[in-house]
């Protein structure tokens, strides 16, 4: 076995086959897929009954996240390599036999990510992020970037996930750059110049759309990690990204954790000019609330 697919879902009855039908209508067949039903109230578990294929296996646990839906998949997984697909997304039919070349031209390469495009609830596409298109030992470039790349588009060989430590269960978002900031840090990386996956924005269930969720993540992120951001990219980079964890508080309307972040960037050199960057504004009345006293005379020094 080459391959296992892991797919966690969770209130997906009405999308999930469209995930699963796109691994089996891949060009390359060695592979098992390993569907963790992560608690549903809806009719998953009855759409996946009617699943009739030796190469899938369904498995249900209690609600506990996505993440840790997908660390069960790699624990019951038997392939040498592990690759990740949300049940609301797609695959293109070469995705797996991308990933294998890449695979085989560098037995170094711990894994691999590809590109990827958004697609709407009409069907039309569009560019998603902005792929760093780097290859090899990109670990400060990760850091210094802030993110590489949506689970979706992710594989890795089995054994490099579980010395990683799998996916952090404690990160309520922003858990894919995690495990490939964890994968960058040990691993050489490969990369499938091409789009392989289409990502579904269907309105229900994803957490980019739960936007505190989003900040709290990104502030965790980067605490955990602060010293390897410091140490590999500089105290400015640190600044700038505890400026957006900032932007992302002042969104939710969460002054506080705002203020709290904007301190933390000031300790790392963050300037005014640069915080007026990082929110898009001409002065920090623009911000959505004036900003602390505390913070202010910080910054105006």
């Amino acid at each position: 076995m080459l391959f296992s697919v892991v797919i966690p879902t969770y209130n997906r009855e009405k999308v999930v086959m469209r995930a699963v039908e796109s691994v089996l209508k891949q060009t390359f067949h060695d592979f098992e897929i390993i569907i963790v039903d992560d608690g549903s109230q809806d009719h998953t578990k009855d759409v996946l009954g009617t699943l009739d294929d030796k190469r899938i296996i369904c498995i249900s646990q209690d609600n506990k996240g996505a993440t840790a839906a997908r660390n069960m998949g790699i624990a019951n997984s038997k392939g040498k390599y592990v690759s990740f697909l949300d049940s609301d997304d797609v695959w293109l039919p070469e995705m797996l036999e991308k990933q294998l070349a890449v695979y085989n031209s560098d037995e170094d390469i711990g894994w691999v990510y590809t590109n990827v495009q958004g697609i709407d609830s009409q069907g039309n596409t569009y560019p998603f992020g902005v792929p760093l298109g780097i290859y090899g030992n990109i670990f400060p470039d990760a850091l210094k970037q802030g993110y590489v790349a949506p689970t979706t588009v992710i594989s890795a060989k089995r054994d490099a996930l579980i010395s990683v430590g799998l996916f952090d269960v404690n990160l309520p978002a922003s858990q894919d750059d995690d495990i490939c900031f964890k994968l960058a840090r040990s691993y050489k990386c490969g990369y499938v110049p091409e789009v392989m996956a289409s990502m579904l924005f269907d309105p229900d269930n994803r957490i980019s759309d739960n936007k505190y969720k989003v900040a709290k993540g990104w502030w965790m992120l980067w605490n955990k990690y602060e010293d390897d951001v410091v140490k590999y990219c500089g105290k400015d980079v640190m600044a700038s990204h505890f400026f957006h964890c900032a932007r992302r508080f002042s969104i939710c309307k969460d002054f506080d954790m705002m203020n709290l972040a904007i301190e933390k960037a000031i300790r790392y050199g963050g300037s005014l000019s640069l915080l007026k960057k990082v929110f898009l504004t001409i002065t920090c009345k623009g911000i959505a609330r004036p900003l602390s006293e505390k913070v202010l005379n910080k910054l105006i020094k």
